[in-house]
């Protein structure tokens, strides 16, 4: 009996350990992130759902397009930050436009010349697309054309001299982090996905 009792004492030492350290590794990764904000569509605000960032360190909802986020100006430049991380386009695929790529690539070059201007001291840096599952793109067969748009990102991270952070790539060496709707990510996610970016800092 007291043999089970202290393998049940030191398995609930062992949890407590885990956790505290687990919450310390989120801590280190969080805590270069302390003046950055990230701009984005819900993808981004998942930041926020799952309470790894704080909400003034994320200008993000759903629906948000590279249009649309040009609005939140004012926002971004009262927070002034070291760092601009922006993550758009899953919704900018999908505007009723004939031409939706041209108009993305319009207004998010608007977006990221008018944040230089506003914030000449802040870095920015371009995230691709993550990429969706098989059963998403079932769903939108718009979603097909997220490496196109990841392309663009590229050329347009290039032409106007930001930087470039490919999270497409860890979201498809991640497969098992994928929400359920196949577009979205569990909280796991996150925490990778910030551990990529502070390599890039």
């Amino acid at each position: 009996m007291n043999k089970q009792i202290i393998s049940f004492l030191m398995g609930v030492l062992l949890m407590g350990i885990t956790a505290c350290g687990n919450t310390t590794v989120e801590k280190d990764v969080t805590a270069k992130f302390k003046n950055s904000v990230f701009m984005g569509d819900s993808i981004t605000e998942g930041f926020t759902v799952n309470e790894i960032l704080p909400q003034e360190c994320v200008i993000a909802g759903a629906g948000a397009t590279a249009g649309f986020t040009y609005d939140d100006i004012d926002a971004l430049v009262e927070k002034n930050p070291d760092n601009v991380f922006i993550m758009l386009g899953s919704v900018d695929i999908l505007m009723p436009v004939d031409d939706p790529k041209e108009l993305f690539r319009k207004d998010l070059t608007k977006l990221i010349n008018k944040i230089r201007e506003e914030l000449p001291d802040s870095k920015i840096y371009l995230q691709s697309i993550t990429p969706v599952t098989q059963e998403a793109i079932k769903q939108e067969s718009r979603y097909k054309r997220i490496e196109e748009y990841n392309e663009l990102l590229q050329e347009l991270a290039g032409k106007l001299a930001v930087h470039y952070v490919d999270i497409g790539a860890l979201a498809k060496e991640s497969p098992n982090l994928f929400a359920e709707d196949g577009v979205h990510f569990k909280k796991e996610f996150y925490l990778l996905w910030l551990k990529k970016l502070s390599q890039a800092l």
